[in-house]
């Protein structure tokens, strides 16, 4: 039976999976319900079913989320949702279990011990074989390998930044900066200033909503608020001028490294990268106005992807298809 081949990009927030001949399988939330009883796990719920879970728990139930900024954060939860996620990739009809041959991308600025914790969860998770690959070399797989890619990709927890030539990476670092900062300071802006409290998700709202680099953008919401204090709720109207002066000193952080980076680009890649621009990928790229407000600082033209969240297990999916490249990869990423 030929073995089923996977790309799996494991995030702080999603989870996605490409397999070989058949593209994006999983694209789901990297969390868990589970139930633990004489020392053992099972698995309630993964991914978006969580939810329900969380408006009405259950005594014995435990919500993990098993990853936070590319790290596991709990081994035997990251197992029972690996094992789930993997199953619906798997042919429903068949006696025997296939080969389970999987490639695993990661962070650049991950450990030798956090890319061995992955491995060992994926190969308990009943994988046969794990290649691990970094996610910027699996962005310039999905963009065209073999040429220079200028990569920023915005996570939740984390944003990789890396330029990217023929041989794999040749300078990147990984930045604690994500599409979570920017909801965790919208959240502490209305305590600091409205002394109001909100939960996460209405901080995720109001970023979606409101959130915008552009300086002439003058919308306003109304959103309901525990007052500090009392818990009193009330109303409180924000504007996206007060999120614009909330979330521009963290883009402001990363322009900062993206601007030093550039400084760093070889000769031989100036062309390609200054052909393709800085290529935006990963949830925090749809900040509204996001790649303008950097072509305009950095001077230089600024793609965005269209599959910005899944475009890493893609890119991923690549490799496994081209073995040349792929063996390449391996041989200049090799932790072991």
């Amino acid at each position: 039976m030929k073995a089923i081949e996977l790309s799996i990009d494991l995030g702080s927030s999603k989870t996605s999976i490409h397999k070989v001949g058949s593209g994006l399988i999983v694209n789901d939330e990297s969390r868990v319900v589970v139930m633990t009883k004489n020392n053992r796990m099972t698995l309630l719920e993964s991914g978006k079913g969580v939810e329900k879970y969380m408006k009405r728990p259950m005594q014995g139930c435990q919500v993990v989320n098993t990853v936070d900024g590319g790290v596991i954060t709990n081994e035997r939860a990251a197992v029972c949702m690996l094992k789930d996620y993997i199953s619906r990739c798997l042919p429903g009809n068949t006696v025997i279990k296939p080969k389970i041959k999987v490639l695993a991308t990661v962070g650049c600025g991950l450990g030798l011990a956090e890319k061995k914790d992955i491995e060992k969860a994926l190969l308990k998770a009943g994988v046969s074989e794990v290649s691990i690959l970094e996610s910027p070399v699996a962005v310039a797989g999905a963009l065209g390998f073999g040429r220079g890619h200028f990569i920023v990709d915005i996570g939740s927890s984390k944003t990789e930044i890396a330029i990217v030539g023929r041989d794999g990476i040749v300078t990147g670092c990984s930045v604690d900066i994500g599409g979570d900062t920017l909801t965790k300071s919208i959240a502490d802006y209305m305590v600091m200033n409205m002394s109001s409290t909100i939960s996460f998700d209405l901080a995720e709202k109001i970023k979606k909503d409101l959130g915008s680099m552009y300086e002439n953008n003058n919308m306003s919401m109304r959103v309901n608020v525990r007052k500090v204090g009392n818990s009193k709720v009330e109303s409180e109207v924000v504007s996206s001028k007060e999120i614009r002066n909330v979330i521009q000193p963290h883009i402001i952080d990363l322009l900062s490294i993206i601007y030093n980076l550039s400084f760093q680009i070889p000769e031989n890649l100036a062309d390609d990268i200054v052909q393709e621009g800085i290529v935006l990928c990963g949830g925090g790229s749809n900040l509204t106005g996001l790649a303008e407000y950097i072509a305009k600082f950095m001077q230089m033209k600024v793609l965005r992807v269209d599959d910005p969240i899944t475009i890493v297990s893609r890119g991923g999916a690549y490799f496994l298809e081209n073995n040349t490249d792929f063996a390449k990869m391996l041989s200049v990423v090799n932790y072991q």
